[in-house]
């Protein structure tokens, strides 16, 4: 496939009905898939509670870099104009190499990227600048924050290519460009580009299932018949 954007269904719905589900429930699905390794590290936490991310993602991979390469910082711009370039909303999804001395990202990435259709960040390493983020609603899911600017000690290297990214049940799992991600409060998830539409329609029926079981709960009902009649709790 030339195109990892291209979805039978329109991106932007996609977005919007990913939106309305959970990670928990979107796991299950995958689980039950036989994916069960799809969840990213437990330490990558989202800058307030409430936020949500869901979208494609846009690849990225760093390097450590001491120098500050001309070179790697001019690559910048082009990395930039190719999120542009695919003409959908888009994660900034990023590889720092297991990197702990800096922030990865902070809100001039998020202002280039919101005027190049990106919605929201996965950074697999810090981020600053996090009142910005903060005011400005940006969804940016990070594994630390700290004010360390990355100039001389880490640099973009590569985009657009398969990346790992540390796994909560394995030692990393894989994000393609156009893989989707999902992300809430219990973490993020990443839904391989060719399950994406599969696992929106069996995530939306298991969430509505959950919805009535629920409500039978809530309304007083024998539990143990309840259960045994759906096979959930």
């Amino acid at each position: 496939m030339n195109n990892p954007y291209d979805y039978a269904v329109p991106v932007q719905n996609l977005i919007k009905r990913y939106r309305e589900l959970y990670s928990g429930a979107i796991y299950d699905v995958l689980d039950e898939m036989g994916l069960p390794h799809q969840a990213l590290a437990n330490d990558l936490r989202p800058i307030r509670t409430d936020m949500v991310l869901a979208g494609p993602a846009f690849t990225m991979k760093g390097i450590p870099d001491s120098t500050g390469k001309p070179e790697l910082r001019e690559k910048r711009i082009h990395m930039f104009e190719d999120m542009k370039a695919t003409g959908v909303p888009v994660i900034d999804v990023r590889d720092c190499s297991f990197d702990t001395q800096a922030a990865h990202y902070g809100e001039m990435n998020a202002t280039v990227g919101k005027s190049c259709g990106v919605i929201g960040a996965v950074i697999d390493g810090g981020c600053r600048d996090t009142a910005f983020l903060l005011r400005a609603n940006f969804p940016t899911f990070c594994r630390y924050q700290s004010p360390v600017e990355a100039y001389r000690r880490w640099s973009y290297y590569d985009w657009q290519q398969p990346i790992a990214l540390r796994g909560a049940l394995s030692a990393v799992v894989t994000v393609n460009p156009g893989d989707f991600v999902f992300g809430d409060l219990d973490g993020v998830m990443v839904i391989p580009r060719a399950l994406v539409i599969e696992v929106l329609e069996k995530t939306e029926a298991l969430v509505d299932l959950e919805n009535g079981v629920r409500v039978e709960f809530e309304s007083g009902g024998d539990p143990v018949e309840i259960y045994q009649r759906h096979g959930r709790l």
